[in-house]
């Protein structure tokens, strides 16, 4: 695939909804066959659990709220204007702390077997409840989540 340059406004992307979060598509495997961004909105309480990318690197920039996060064992805040950076292997999960929402662009190196789009997509509809299918969905895409689910 040749990489084209691409503009994707403000109000642009294509938005879906899981586990209690929106994501809006920023920057994915049809516009770049190396790079992947978007933005997740989670509300206060939320977040994602300890998991474990084996085959992306990942950075996280928080636009607005802030975070409990960890990564590997090390537990810290992020506030707004914050970066974290994961590389592949590294467990790690967040939490949304204070009382609004958290505005977090993520940016991940894809690997040719990266599948984003598919996992996030076979996610739509499912709540944090549905760890089983969660953890299905996600294992298929090389994402592992520590079990019993464990939030920082």
């Amino acid at each position: 695939m040749i990489a084209k340059s691409a503009h994707i406004p403000a109000d642009g992307g294509e938005q879906i909804s899981f586990m209690g979060m929106d994501l809006v598509w920023k920057l994915n495997k049809e516009r770049s066959s190396t790079l992947m961004t978007f933005i997740q909105i989670a509300p206060p309480g939320g977040g994602v659990p300890l998991h474990i990318h084996h085959n992306e690197d990942e950075s996280i920039f928080l636009i607005e709220g802030s975070l409990m996060f960890q990564v590997g064992s090390e537990k810290f805040e992020v506030d707004k204007g914050g970066t974290v950076y994961m590389p592949k292997g590294e467990t790690h999960g967040f939490r949304i702390t204070g009382d609004k929402p958290a505005h977090i662009l993520f940016t991940l190196g894809l690997s040719p077997q990266s599948r984003y789009e598919d996992m996030f997509n076979g996610l739509v509809g499912l709540s944090p409840d549905d760890f089983d299918r969660i953890q299905e969905v996600c294992g298929r895409n090389a994402v592992e989540f520590l079990t019993p689910p464990q939030m920082p």
